[in-house]
């Protein structure tokens, strides 16, 4: 009975060390578990830092840690940091494991010697562990400092050589450090980064703004292209909050020109696609040499924040100058200063037609006042609208709330159906840091989704890509133009190609960045953008039949209801020009076919009533505006691409999910007709047609109009409701107060 007693407890306590095991592997999914024989060269391997907890017991109030351990381990191994722990129940260390509360602290190890040891309410989160052992790595390459006077002797000492980059931080351990060292091991070789947790040293060394900013901040030194016996170097404040994809974005555009002059032919400049402002100094043959210096000067003053382009209005094309402005008399009154903020289509877009703002619409002559404090006032301005905007729509969306608890059903269905679905990738093939430059190279449309493997709406759109891979599968070659990139096994890939959401599809085209989808995310969706980019843009028509065949095969293959239709002789090479690159930029979305002989044109003109040159846009589904001219003119891009955006929409839609962004971001009113019959929906219809009226018409059927009638009457089921969704509700009262009173009555 002893034997038997013994035995079953035997048993009884391997099996809970077992457990304990398991419970320990399944929270430290990544860390791995360090046998005491191979401690020693664990820790005085060549990884240049190794980080070891040593795991003594199960704690609840641990569980958090544990994970965010695991999580810091994952994310640092890009950085060469290796992570492990010790099992101090099962194959202890005894050198560190008999110590008391020894598993109350994470340990640094470099070359066989502690190098700092980490208490564990200062590793909160995966950020305060990576950014505790940042700090440790590059404690010899990113200096603390203590004094204006050491901030001060950095600068003389990299004076004329390197730029200093400096960060007041509020202390070590938080998101913004963990960003700031990130980039300090990423650019380290290219900067010196400097930082203080002592506000004042920023106050003392009279570094920008350092009084009035109260979250952590960064400034760039530019002591490279200073003289070896200046005093201080001059200083660019980054102007926004420390966030890793805004930084990624500054630092970039601390490498391009201080300015530079406007290309020929509508040529991409080098801020195209770093969402910079963009400041045109403007100047003819007899101004250039001052223009240049001035242009020099504000390329200095607004690094960062914004990019300058010298345009000499004597060289420049008409179509360049139609292009930044439709009044391009202004930019003729030399030599100027213009401003185009970012988002703006062209120099004198206002910000509303009702309200145009100063800061919207800004010239600025060489001999008006200080040029640069003006203009960074305007751009400060700019700022502060564009933060209280999104505060105020932050506030309007309401409270934060768990994911779960705010995505589309659709998702949350495609995530549920997804748990156990295996997806065929076969021709999406998942890239890496080295396949992805390869892959570039090798294909000449190249599609690719950045997303989380965990993140439920990357899973529910991985789904759809899956399937979106088979319809586009090229049978000769037996591929796809589409492929993937996790960005939690690749964050360096994902970083490189500015991803900052997820999940994000990027496309390429001869190795080269073109544009974002911006699509729904589901298959029908992707697969026709797709379909669409491999057509050429534009595709070049030379008889009638080729108009009638790309009219009607455009339309009968489903990828799009809009066919567009250029217009030109050979003559008039400033539309043609436009007419082209406005297709490029709409490849994806429309597909837009030219007709570049005068005869023929005016002959499928004839068909729409259309002059020569002209612009047609054919809708496939719109009974009520089959098609729609181009009034405006057509060498003025931006303009063109607006009227084909707006022109493919129907006039009277049916409003659905699907639809209702596109017509919604029109900032009009809505007027909809509720369940309307074959009479109410042809009057409607040929009003809508006439778009006499600065508002969206659209209809809504109603699935049982029986239970709406126990609710409303039954003239009420086919009303026209006209309500601004911005209308105040005064306002609304006095609209409804036009009903009659029984409509009235049940409306409100």
């Amino acid at each position: 009975m002893a034997s038997y007693c013994k035995a079953f407890v035997l048993i009884c306590l391997v099996a809970l060390l077992a457990t304990c095991t398991l419970v320990a592997s399944k929270e430290f999914g990544v860390v791995n578990t360090v046998p005491s024989a191979e401690f020693e060269d664990f820790i005085g391997s060549p990884s240049t830092l190794t980080a070891v907890y040593f795991y003594k017991r199960r704690l609840q109030r641990l569980k958090h840690f544990l994970e965010s351990f695991d999580a810091a381990a994952s994310f640092m191994k890009l950085y060469q940091v290796q992570f492990g722990r010790v099992n101090c129940d099962i194959d202890p260390v005894a050198a560190y494991c008999d110590k008391p509360d020894v598993d109350m602290s994470v340990f640094a190890f470099r070359n066989d010697r502690v190098e700092a040891k980490f208490a564990l309410d200062t590793m909160y989160d995966r950020d305060a562990i990576a950014s505790n052992i940042f700090q440790v790595l590059l404690s010899s390459e990113v200096p603390v400092l203590q004094s204006w006077i050491d901030l001060s002797h950095q600068q003389q000492r990299y004076m004329g050589d390197k730029d200093i980059i400096f960060s007041w931080q509020k202390a070590i351990g938080t998101y913004q450090h963990r960003v700031f060292m990130e980039f300090a091991f990423a650019y380290g070789s290219t900067y010196k980064f400097v930082f203080a947790t002592n506000k004042k040293v920023a106050e003392e060394a009279d570094l920008r703004d350092a009084k009035s900013v109260k979250e952590p901040a960064i400034w760039v030194l530019h002591c490279s292209e200073e003289e070896k016996t200046a005093k201080t170097c001059r200083q660019t404040r980054f102007q926004h909050s420390i966030v890793l994809a805004d930084v990624l974005a500054f630092v970039r555009t601390l490498k391009t020109p201080y300015y530079v002059d406007m290309p020929i032919n509508q040529e991409p400049t080098p801020y195209e696609t770093m969402n910079l402002h963009l400041v045109y100094v403007a100047t003819d043959n007899s101004n250039e040499h001052e223009a240049r210096e001035v242009a020099d000067k504000l390329g200095r003053a607004l690094r960062g924040q914004a990019g300058v382009i010298l345009l000499n209005v004597d060289t420049a094309s008409e179509i360049t100058l139609e292009s930044l402005a439709t009044d391009t008399e202004r930019l003729r009154e030399v030599p100027v200063v213009a401003v185009q903020l970012y988002g703006q289509e062209s120099l004198d877009q206002n910000e509303t037609a009702e309200k145009p703002m100063d800061t919207m619409h800004f010239m600025h002559h060489f001999s008006e006042g200080p040029l640069v404090e003006d203009l960074e006032v305007l751009l400060s301005e700019h700022r502060r609208s564009t933060e209280r905007k999104k505060i105020i729509q932050d506030e309007d969306e309401g409270f934060d709330e768990p994911d779960e608890e705010v995505q589309d059903d659709v998702v949350a269905e495609a995530v549920y159906r997804g748990r156990y679905a295996q997806l065929d990738l076969t021709y999406a093939p998942a890239l890496t840091d080295k396949t992805f430059p390869a892959m570039l190279k090798e294909k000449s449309l190249l599609v690719v989704v950045f997303y989380l493997s965990w993140e439920p709406r990357s899973a529910a759109f991985l789904s759809s890509y899956s399937e979106a891979s088979l319809d586009l599968k090229d049978e000769p070659s037996n591929s796809s133009p589409l492929a993937r990139v996790a960005c939690d096994d690749w964050p360096d890939v994902c970083q490189l190609n500015n991803v900052s959401s997820y999940p994000v599809t990027k496309v390429y085209r001869d190795g080269q960045y073109l544009k974002d989808y911006r699509g729904m995310l589901d298959t029908t969706a992707l697969v026709n953008f797709v379909k669409l980019l491999q057509l050429p843009a534009p595709v070049e028509l030379k008889t009638v039949e080729e108009v009638t065949n790309f009219r009607e095969h455009v339309l009968s293959a489903g990828a799009t209801d809009t066919a567009v239709l250029g217009l030109m002789g050979q003559e008039d090479q400033a539309e043609i020009e436009t007419f082209t690159s406005a297709a490029r930029e709409l490849q994806g979305l429309f597909i837009l076919g030219l007709v570049k002989d005068k005869a023929l044109a005016q002959e499928v003109g004839s068909m729409y009533g259309s002059s020569v040159p002209g612009v047609v846009v054919v809708k496939r589904d719109d009974q009520y505006q089959p098609f729609k001219l181009f009034s405006g003119k057509i060498f003025h891009k931006p303009s063109l691409v607006k009227f084909i955006q707006l022109a493919s929409l129907p006039v009277f839609p049916e409003l659905t999910p699907k639809n209702f962004p596109s017509f919604f971001i029109q900032d009009k009113p809505f007027v909809i007709l509720f369940g309307g019959r074959g009479e109410e929906l042809e009057s409607v219809g040929q009003i809508a047609a006439a778009e006499e009226l600065p508002v969206v018409f659209c209809q809504m059927n109603m699935v049982s109009p029986a239970s709406w009638e126990q609710t409303f009457s039954s003239s009420m089921c086919q009303m026209l409701v006209f309500l601004h969704w911005s209308w105040s509700s005064t306002r609304r009262e006095e609209c409804l107060s036009t009903l009659t009173p029984m409509t009235s009555q049940r409306t409100r």
